[in-house]
């Protein structure tokens, strides 16, 4: 899952704005949104964090306050849920 302070896309869409273009490009590999939904940052867990790619809400903590900004327990974000795929080519008509 990723978290972003607004929604990006939509459930079903298939897209490689959750991971690093380059990975995308790189593997072949998308992110298919299956679920997105607002959380604030108080109700998230170690367990959340893991599912951000992180080993811990601390580690989670430390990046957002570096590359988003302050940690506001109160603030609300959209968080994304995904699952990684490669798109199915369309034949060439």
């Amino acid at each position: 899952m990723t978290s972003r302070e607004k929604p990006l896309n939509e459930v079903g869409e298939v897209t490689n704005l959750m991971a690093n273009r380059n990975y995308s490009k790189i593997t072949g590999k998308y992110s298919k949104i299956t679920k997105i939904y607002m959380k604030s940052l108080i109700e998230f867990t170690d367990s959340d964090a893991n599912k951000e790619g992180f080993k811990d809400l601390s580690e989670f903590r430390q990046y957002w306050e570096k590359n988003i900004g302050e940690w506001n327990p109160s603030t609300e974000v959209w968080v994304h849920e995904f699952e990684v795929v490669q798109p199915q080519l369309k034949p060439i008509e």
